[in-house]
């Protein structure tokens, strides 16, 4: 029995910090989350009878928040225990979590483009049809799943500081890291500036201001883009401390932007977390706007 005790005890001292902080985040987004997406795919999916394009693109993005959630346990267990689950089943699991990381880039940007074009040139979203606007749909996830091909590659079974083995990203060559991270700092970026484009000139293009305050719907999907660029901007900060040490050579730089990289990764989660509330504290703007808006 005292060997045991240590042995557990022994386990536990083992974790570091970082891990239990993460672990400890990502399992309130679990808890939270999950309910959550369910509950907002329920209610959604009772809206899409009415034909709005909007509540469609945010079911696709409930469906892409609970997928990004269901996995959690996993990464919980292997964050506090190790990873023992196989090399496939790693690259397999993080090829979904990052498609439906794209997936949520994508929605959002799309919200964007949608809420602009729906709102200031109602005649050409029309012109689109329905089959059209399935086409967007499914191109984001056809997409989407293109985007996340790079991670098949790149994933691999190694060591953490601990000793404990991990599902972790293995770069052949800094090179390769840092074009890694460019890429994904630049898919940030090009998101962050095609939604600001598209809300600055519908902002720019609404002269009647009370016309647009009254436009709940508009509301609904501003506040989920801005959640969604507050939780996705640490990460990239991050990302660019790493580059930075990588090519300098500062090992002490490195490891201590590594140990808050998987701090800020941890926020990806809780995003998915957060929408769901956001669809509830604003249940009645989204039922106002898909029963008054005929969008076939």
């Amino acid at each position: 029995m005292q060997h045991l005790n240590s042995s557990n005890s022994s386990l536990t001292a083992t974790v570091s910090t970082v891990n239990l902080i993460s672990s400890s985040v990502l399992a309130v987004c679990f808890i939270l989350g999950v309910t959550g997406n369910i509950a907002v795919m329920v209610r959604l999916s009772g809206w899409l009878k009415r034909g709005s394009f909007t509540p469609r693109l945010m079911l696709s993005l409930a469906i892409s928040d609970l997928l990004t959630l269901i996995s959690l346990p996993i990464w919980i267990w292997a964050l506090l225990h190790g990873w023992g689950f196989g090399l496939v089943f790693c690259k397999l699991l993080v090829y979904i979590t990052l498609l439906t990381f794209y997936c949520s880039i994508l929605c959002v940007i799309l919200m964007s483009m949608q809420r602009y074009i729906q709102v200031l040139h109602p005649e050409k979203w029309k012109k689109l049809g329905r089959n059209g606007k399935k086409i967007l749909l499914s191109g984001l996830w056809m997409l989407s799943a293109v985007l996340s091909c790079y991670t098949l590659v790149q994933r691999n079974l190694s060591l953490d500081r601990g000793g404990r083995l991990q599902c972790r990203q293995k770069y052949r060559n800094e090179v390769e890291r840092v074009a890694t991270l460019i890429w994904q700092i630049i898919t940030f970026v090009a998101s962050s500036t095609i939604v600001s484009y598209f809300y600055f000139h519908l902002y720019r293009g609404v002269n009647n201001s009370a016309f647009f305050s009254s436009n709940s719907l508009t509301k609904v999907v501003t506040r989920i883009v801005v959640c969604f660029f507050i939780f996705w901007f640490p990460n990239q900060i991050v990302h660019i401390v790493i580059i930075i040490a990588t090519l300098t050579g500062n090992d002490s730089l490195l490891r201590s932007a590594e140990s808050v990289d998987n701090v800020t990764t941890a926020l990806f989660f809780f995003n998915s977390c957060v929408n769901p509330f956001l669809y509830a504290f604003s249940a009645r703007a989204l039922q106002q706007g898909t029963s008054g808006t005929n969008d076939p």
